[in-house]
């Protein structure tokens, strides 16, 4: 009885270790049963069996894109092309891995590569030269009696595609406030205008350069400055992670900087769904400006140190979050750090409407007669913010 007992634990182990064992027939039938957990694990082992060809590909591509798996199902009809480039299964499912991954500049490019009817048959995105419009409003409350009364600042920004490799981002801004002069403590009013313009360049599939350009032009007191900054972003996909390369130079009246720096970042769940996370260091190796562009609630493009999350659901940002440490800058008012929450609300399927709250400590500083360096105790800055976004 005993051997008996052995002889079919034996014979069970055997049966289950021969299940977890890579053949093409038990991934098929995964395939077919619509198992696709199943189907990547045996396609995880088919990898450490060094079998390699377009069926596995395939195979593990559509299970990854039933999960919602969509930068790993991007990767696999991608390798699965390689050996059959002319299969208009992994074409399609290429391009909308791609597009639900959030790569919509990656998915263009592949429609590019389909014939027409190709196209028509899955109704391809096609480019729009406006693709979305945005605004943004509120106001800036301080804590520093330097500071009087609110500060309102308002901005919009155009987003467009130019034909299938190329997106322009610009926009402008004005944001006008009452302060109390650091030297004389006399109050004075300093209001400023920018612009932004960035061109988004699809290189290759999964590599996008980016120019920008950002001018601020301040007045107070009779006194003017032109503040310039340009910048050259590499932005390279590595599956459900990027790097970001930067680098530029600032120029204001009085000096001229440069810039380098990255940034990282990853997506968790191989996917859209949930959540981002990005993490980088900008401004190694030289002093920086405080562009308009978001000053009021994050993301500038300068930082020492910074790190920023967004929550999304259906391929839609519901929450954003940023903050950055000891911000470099040559303004007389510097930001040391900031953080700030906006959650998203969709009334229509197109339409956006956000919510800001963003907290920023700063120390105005400035040379005196002597060339003594005049630095206030840190204050606060709180800021309500309302934002709109319409996708056409």
């Amino acid at each position: 009885m005993r051997s008996a007992v052995v002889t079919l634990l034996f014979v069970l182990f055997a049966l289950l270790g021969h299940s977890q064992e890579w053949s093409d027939k038990a991934q098929y039938d995964a395939y077919m049963k619509g198992d696709w957990q199943q189907v990547i694990e045996l396609g995880k082992l088919a990898r450490k069996a060094g079998a390699d060809y377009y069926y596995i590909r395939v195979r593990n591509g559509y299970a990854n894109y039933q999960l919602g798996r969509f930068h790993q199902a991007e990767k696999e009809f991608e390798k699965a092309l390689e050996f059959n480039s002319g299969d208009v299964f992994s074409k399609r499912y290429s391009y909308w891995s791609s597009y639900y991954a959030g790569n919509v500049s990656t998915a263009l490019v592949k429609s590019g590569q389909m014939s027409p009817p190709e196209q028509d048959t899955i109704q391809v995105i096609k480019p729009k030269f406006f693709t979305a419009i945005s605004a943004l409003g509120g106001y800036r409350v301080s804590t520093s009696q330097n500071f009087v009364g609110n500060m309102p600042y308002v901005s919009a920004y155009l987003d467009h595609q130019i034909g299938k490799r190329i997106t322009l981002h610009h926009g402008v801004s004005y944001l006008n406030q009452t302060r109390t002069s650091f030297i004389n403590r006399l109050n004075s009013t300093v209001w400023q205008v920018g612009y932004l313009a960035t061109v988004g360049i699809q290189v290759a599939k999964h590599t996008t350069i980016a120019p920008s350009f950002v001018m601020q032009y301040w007045q107070t007191d009779g006194f003017k400055v032109y503040d310039l900054s340009a910048t050259l972003a590499v932005r390279q996909q590595f599956g459900n992670m990027n790097t970001t390369l930067i680098g530029g130079y600032f120029q204001d009246t009085d000096t001229t900087k440069y810039m380098v720096g990255g940034s990282f970042t990853w997506y968790p769940l191989h996917n859209l769904k949930l959540y981002s996370i990005t993490s980088g260091g900008y401004n190694f190796g030289g002093a920086a400006p405080n562009p308009f562009v978001k000053q009021t609630i994050g993301g500038q493009l300068f930082k020492k140190v910074w790190l920023s999350s967004s929550f999304n659901w259906n391929h839609q940002v519901l929450v954003f979050e940023d903050i950055g440490l000891d911000f470099a800058n040559n303004s007389v008012d510097r930001l040391n750090w900031k953080w700030s929450l906006s959650p998203v609300f969709y009334p229509l399927p197109k339409l956006a409407l956000s919510l800001t709250y963003s907290i920023e400590s700063r120390q105005y500083y400035r040379l005196g007669e002597l060339g003594i360096a005049n630095i206030s105790d840190p204050y606060n800055f709180h800021s309500f913010y309302v934002g709109l976004n319409y996708n056409f």
